[in-house]
C-alpha cells in the first residue's frame, strides 16, 4: 500500500529559493552530537526496552534536533505534543531525549548559531536504522556520499555516523545498541513520527544512493502528478517518499528531508504552534490517502510536518 504519496506538494511551499548549496554545510555543524558524551554514571535511553537486537535496516527510527535554546524548544513541543523529556549529563553542551508514551522517540541539543547565521535555521535530522555504521559509512564514501562525522558510540543508544547524500541531503544513521522498535499495523500514537519525505534536485539519482545503502525496494510513486517521484520501502514497510524540488528554486538548491508527526487534529495542533511562538509555513489541508497535513516551523526555525492520519490502522500496513 503506498503511504502520503503527495507530501512533495505541502513541502516545496517552505523552501523559498532560502537553502542554498554551502548554508546546509554550515548548519549542520551546529547538529551534530559529537563529543556529546554522557558522564561515566549515565547512558543515554535506548530505542528499545528490554533489548530485542532486532535491527530493521531502512526503517527511519529516531530523529535529533538542533537548536539555540533547548528550553523555549522543550516548552513548545512538550505543549504542542505532549513530549516529556530526560535531561542528560554530557562533557559539554546540553542535552535532552524526548520521551512518547514510554519510548525514546527523539533527542534535542542545545548549539548556539554563529554570529554570521542569518539566513540559518535549527534542523530536525532523520536517523536511519543500520546494522552496521561503520559499514555503512564506507559504502556511502565510495558511492558519492559525504561522511562529515565518521561513526562514533552513543553510550546506551549505539553507533551513529552522520552522512550529506550526493544532492545534498543530510541523514543520520543509527546502528542501535539495543534493536529497533518493532513495525506494526496498528494506529501511530500521537506525537510520535508517522512518515518521512526526501525532496531532492535529482529524484532518480537520489533513490539509487539510498537504494545501495539501505537494500531499500525502490517503486513509482504513481499517485503523485510527478513523474519522478518514488517510494522507498523495506521489509515489507514504506519507509518515505522521494520527490523532486520545485521547479521555481535555484539550481544549487540542496536536497531536504521533511519529517512528519502524527497528531489527533492539524488544524487545531497548527493553531497551538502559532500561539506558542511557531509558525504555519503549509496550511492544514487534505492530502492523498485521507490524511490532513501541515507544515509549521518551531520558535527558533526548525522544520517539521504534522499529519492526522485519519485511517490510522493502515498507517506503516505492511505490503
Amino acid at each position: 500500500m503506498k503511504l502520503f504519496p503527495a507530501i512533495h506538494h505541502a513541502s516545496s511551499a517552505f523552501f523559498g529559493g532560502s537553502i542554498r548549496a554551502g548554508s546546509v554545510m554550515l548548519a549542520l555543524a551546529l547538529c551534530a552530537s559529537t563529543g556529546l558524551t554522557a558522564r561515566a554514571s549515565e547512558a543515554f535511553l535506548p530505542l528499545v526496552e528490554p533489548a530485542t537486537q532486532n535491527f530493521t535496516p531502512g526503517k527511519i527510527t529516531y530523529a535529533q534536533l538542533t537548536t539555540p535554546d533547548l528550553e523555549q524548544s522543550k516548552k513548545f513541543y512538550g505543549q504542542l505534543f505532549g513530549w516529556t523529556f530526560k535531561d542528560m549529563n554530557v562533557s559539554h553542551g546540553r542535552y535532552a531525549q524526548v520521551m512518547v508514551a514510554g519510548q525514546n522517540i527523539a533527542s534535542v541539543v542545545e548549539r548556539p548559531l554563529p554570529h554570521s547565521s542569518a539566513h540559518l535555521q535549527p534542523i530536525w535530522l532523520p536517523f536511519i536504522s543500520t546494522a552496521d555504521a561503520t559499514l555503512l559509512a564506507g559504502q556511502a564514501k565510495t558511492w558519492g556520499g559525504k561522511i562529515l562525522f565518521k561513526p562514533y558510540d552513543i553510550p546506551g543508544l549505539g553507533k551513529e555516523t552522520i552522512i550529506q547524500d550526493p544532492q545534498g541531503g543530510l541523514f543520520a544513521a543509527l546502528q542501535s545498541s539495543s534493536g529497533d522498535p518493532v513495525d506494526t499495523e496498528g494506529p501511530v500514537t500521537s506525537g510520535a513520527w508517522i512518515w518521512n519525505s526526501l525532496l531532492t534536485p535529482s529524484p532518480g539519482n537520489s533513490a539509487g544512493f539510498y537504494q545501495k545503502l539501505f537494500s531499500y525496494r525502490i517503486e513509482k510513486d504513481v499517485e503523485t502528478k510527478s513523474k519522478d517521484g518514488y517510494l522507498l520501502e523495506s521489509q515489507s514497510f514504506a519507509r518515505a517518499t522521494i520527490n523532486p524540488l520545485p521547479p521555481h528554486l535555484p539550481s544549487d538548491t540542496q536536497a531536504r528531508w521533511i519529517n512528519f508527526l502524527q497528531v489527533d487534529n492539524v488544524a487545531q495542533s497548527a493553531e497551538q504552534a502559532r500561539k506558542l511562538g511557531g509558525k504555519v509555513l503549509v496550511e492544514p489541508h487534505m492530502d492523498h490517502n485521507n490524511s490532513m497535513i501541515a507544515i509549521i516551523a518551531d520558535p527558533a526555525g526548525a522544520v517539521l510536518g504534522i499529519m492526522e492520519w485519519r485511517d490510522a490502522s493502515t498507517a506503516g500496513e505492511a505490503k
